[in-house]
């Protein structure tokens, strides 16, 4: 055993010479490496040749000992399991990925019992936990309600999908807003704002001089009001991040009403017999009768009740609209109402109007659709017209033409005088003051004539 120390104490140690040729080389690998990788062997092997000592097991030991004592001992990174990756989440939500987000949506539903479909949208959030934030409802003059909901931001999906089938889906609009960046600020402004109001009051408590103390309390008011504003804005968007918001609208399904309908046509002739075959322009005789037939038609599905006619230039007497075909009180899916009036021309007049230089002639009809239980539908209307025209009488005035012409202009020159005398009325009491004060001016001056005396006649 005392040998074998020996011989361990014999051992030969590197010398500053081994030590120094192995630093040489190491430099020389070093910069090998950067001037290029191709002659890296070369240096290497060169290095070797020329410092032999270099390949000393002892160089070796210590540059061995070296790396192990500065060298981190390497680590393998964890392989994750078959088990462990297939339970990694296909579809992460906001806390998953840790962002603050604020869900909102506005749904647009129509349907045919708003009531009842409000109870439904109402019992549907209820059973996910939710709650009723507000609730609008109109009955008049068409139903509409407005709900907004609050829920968890987990059950946002399916209570969109649940709610829009509580009628039928007419618009939808979805929104993530990410508040992360807000959070954070508020917070750290919440931090330092708390910092700021504990220094504040720490130094109230230390002051003496009511001035100083005046001071703290001001800035320290201004402070704590600040917090108390940023405290409340970090509570309103934790609140909004916490419970997602829907707004649900629900209007009442329109009621599209049967096939209405109503085609209205007319023809003027101076044919009694057969009226209808006559034509949308006719010239009569100043002294003559002409035949207005009006058509009526329901091309609808709907009967038509009530039906009305009305003459908008001309003053016609439409009630002496004799039904010839159909009746207007009901005209029958598919049905006609065939309608004559008769109408006198009378000196190139018909109803007061001149129509010797054309006159236009325009019918429209009015009819109350009802569906098959006899309910009413909005009101329908068709229009038409006719052009009639007359000739001018060129015949030579008689004896009774000219008695009539003569009562004419009498009774013209009668309307000129009561016209003017209408208008002189109001005048007349001016007029007679003006007449009594130039007579009494006239009788004064007469009266001083006769009360002077005449004058002396002339001295010779």
């Amino acid at each position: 055993m005392h040998d074998a120390i020996n011989l361990h104490v014999r051992t030969p140690r590197p010398s500053l010479k081994i030590l120094a040729l192995a630093l040489l080389g190491a430099v020389l690998v070093l910069l090998s490496g950067c001037v290029g990788g191709d002659d890296e062997a070369d240096t290497l092997a060169a290095t070797s040749m020329e410092s032999p000592a270099a390949l000393d097991e002892g160089a070796f030991d210590v540059a061995d000992t070296a790396m192990a004592e500065e060298a981190p001992a390497p680590t393998t990174p964890p392989q994750p399991d078959a088990e462990t990756a297939l339970a990694v989440p296909t579809a992460l939500t906001p806390a998953d990925l840790g962002r603050e987000i604020v869900y909102r949506a506005t749904i647009g539903v129509q349907a045919d019992d708003v009531t009842a479909a409000s109870n439904e949208a109402v019992a549907i959030v209820q059973g996910l936990g939710g709650i009723v934030f507000s609730q609008t409802t109109r009955t008049e003059p068409e139903p509409w309600a407005e709900i907004v909901f609050k829920v968890l931001p987990g059950d946002f999906s399916t209570a969109l999908e649940r709610l829009a089938g509580v009628g039928k889906l007419v618009d939808q609009s979805i929104s993530a807003d990410d508040v992360t960046e807000r959070v954070v600020d508020l917070e750290s402004r919440i931090s330092t704002a708390e910092t700021s109001v504990a220094r504040l009051r720490r130094l109230l408590e230390e002051a003496v001089d009511l001035e100083d103390v005046a001071a703290i309390e001001r800035q320290l008011l201004d402070r704590e009001t600040t917090l108390e504003v940023l405290r409340g804005q970090l509570r309103t968007l934790r609140d909004q991040v916490d419970l997602a918001t829907i707004t649900l609208t629900i209007t009442q399904s329109p009621t599209v009403p049967p096939d209405t309908g109503i085609e209205v046509a007319a023809w003027v002739s101076d044919d009694a017999d057969d009226p209808c075959l006559g034509a949308q322009h006719l010239t009569a005789d100043p002294d003559s009768t002409v035949y207005l037939c009006l058509e009526v038609e329901n091309p609808g599905a709907s009967t038509l009740t009530d039906v009305s006619v009305r003459s908008l230039d001309v003053r016609l007497d439409v009630g002496a609209f004799e039904a010839r075909q159909g009746s207007f009180d009901r005209i029958e899916p598919g049905g006609l109402l065939v309608a004559v009036l008769e109408i006198p021309v009378e000196e190139g007049r018909l109803a007061g109007r001149v129509a010797t230089r054309g006159l236009e002639i325009r019918l429209e009809a009015e009819a109350v659709p009802v569906d098959a239980e006899g309910a009413e539908l909005p009101e329908v209307s068709g229009s038409t017209y006719v052009w009639l025209d007359s000739r001018t009488d060129d015949s030579l005035p008689g004896f009774a033409d000219s008695i009539s012409d003569g009562a004419g202009f009498l009774r013209t020159i009668g309307g000129v005088a009561l016209v003017v005398v209408g208008v002189l009325i109001p005048f007349l009491p001016f007029v007679a003051v003006i007449i009594a004060l130039v007579w009494w001016r006239r009788r004064r001056r007469r009266a001083r004539r006769q009360a002077s005396p005449p004058p002396p006649p002339p001295a010779s």
